[in-house]
């Protein structure tokens, strides 16, 4: 393995990335001791887009695997699924009136991301990006949460996190924070155009840096005696709010 090899972990990601394309798949690690008709399906459907199969023990799948549950198949990626800086830039030359994106400030439980990332695809956000330096980064855990996720939303896990929000704003997109302390509520404020809706830590928000970058910042309305959201739970709410209008305006 590469410095940059990663895994998928368990049936529903490998899966996913098995019938990703391209194939993003380099190879397949699996438990030699299992001979049900659902590893036999999935080695079969490997073999058949042309990817390695490895027999190989519970004990190379842990170590593998790390702390992420495996059900007894590792899938092993050429490169991480994060594109870099200047894919970045390069993507953002794109950038249509539609253009829908999740920044992830710093993120600290790797479930989180990949439950954000996951949601984002659900809502056909057009990429999630996230700071290579800060937070918890596209670890396996991550990936298995996201699941098919990172096969159906462009992922970039870059650093010069404050070049890279001038950049999105050069590019015409617009920065809107979340949070409590948000002036505006998530459900009358205007989110059309070129977006990209900004979600923070589980203990400290949206961090200084990003804060500054922030063309306006909102919240979701709660139950006054419970306001505080899990971040996907958050990320969701906007995400799907902003597409709720975009369908309204073209309807």
């Amino acid at each position: 393995m590469t410095e940059r090899t990663t895994t998928l972990c368990g049936f529903h990601a490998v899966e996913a990335g098995l019938r990703s394309d391209p194939v993003r798949i380099a190879e397949i690690v699996h438990d030699g001791g299992r001979k049900d008709q659902r590893i036999s399906q999935l080695l079969a459907l490997a073999k058949s887009r042309g990817v390695r199969v490895v027999r190989s023990d519970v004990g190379m799948l842990d170590r593998l695997a790390g702390e992420v549950r495996h059900q007894g198949v590792v899938g092993l990626l050429a490169s991480a699924p994060g594109a870099g800086q200047a894919e970045l830039n390069d993507w953002l030359s794109g950038v249509t009136d539609q253009t829908l994106i999740l920044l992830l400030d710093g993120l600290d439980d790797p479930r989180n991301i990949g439950a954000c990332i996951r949601t984002a695809a659900a809502a056909g956000a057009d990429a999630v990006i996230l700071p290579s330096h800060t937070g918890a980064g596209l670890t396996p855990a991550a990936i298995r949460v996201a699941e098919g996720g990172i096969h159906q939303v462009k992922i970039f896990e870059v650093g010069s996190w404050s070049q890279i929000l001038l950049n999105l704003k050069k590019a015409g997109i617009w920065l809107i924070g979340t949070g409590e302390e948000g002036e505006a509520s998530a459900f009358d404020f205007d989110l059309p155009g070129p977006l990209a809706l900004v979600v923070g830590s589980e203990s400290t928000g949206v961090r200084p840096l990003t804060r500054k970058h922030c063309d306006a910042f909102i919240h979701i309305p709660t139950a006054t005696e419970f306001s505080s959201l899990n971040v996907s739970v958050a990320a969701g709410i906007v995400l799907f709010e902003a597409v709720r209008q975009r369908h309204l305006k073209r309807s």
